[in-house]
């Protein structure tokens, strides 16, 4: 008599077609893993979309933060552009008042210097003046 168990051990699976093995049915380890997977991967796809929704979220406030640093970096460059103008007119001032005071320190420079040749002339003239009229007479034969 053929028991139960003997009976059901030929529906077992058994490996893949090959070699000589005891007589049962081929093992479908694709269906079987399958299956497996297949709860797995359902589990999965919620994490998956949630996935998707925080990656494009994510995008958008990567955008928003770049949009912001654009108009913040705008924004900084005009007002330094501004300042730079400020600044040019504050430089080009101070540069303007440094060569006014070095003008008239040499205008008032040439002045003194001008005053003591005035004042070196006017002393010597009257001796300078008979030397030369002195010159005039004897070259002219009129000698006093």
């Amino acid at each position: 008599m053929v028991r139960l168990s003997d009976f059901l051990e030929r529906f077992r699976p058994t490996g893949v077609p090959g070699a000589a093995a005891p007589t049962g049915v081929p093992a479908d380890y694709a269906a079987d893993q399958t299956a497996e997977l297949d709860l797995v991967f359902s589990a999965l796809a919620e994490v998956q979309a949630t996935c998707a929704s925080e990656r494009l979220r994510s995008k958008r406030r990567a955008e928003e933060t770049r949009e912001r640093a654009r108009a913040q970096a705008a924004a900084i460059i005009s007002a330094a552009r501004l300042d730079a103008g400020a600044e040019k007119a504050r430089v080009s001032a101070r540069t303007r008042q440094k060569s006014d005071k070095e003008s008239l320190t040499s205008v008032r420079n040439a002045g003194l210097a001008a005053d003591g040749i005035r004042r070196r002339s006017a002393a010597r003239m009257p001796e300078e003046v008979a030397r030369v009229v002195t010159m005039v007479r004897s070259l002219a034969g009129d000698l006093p």
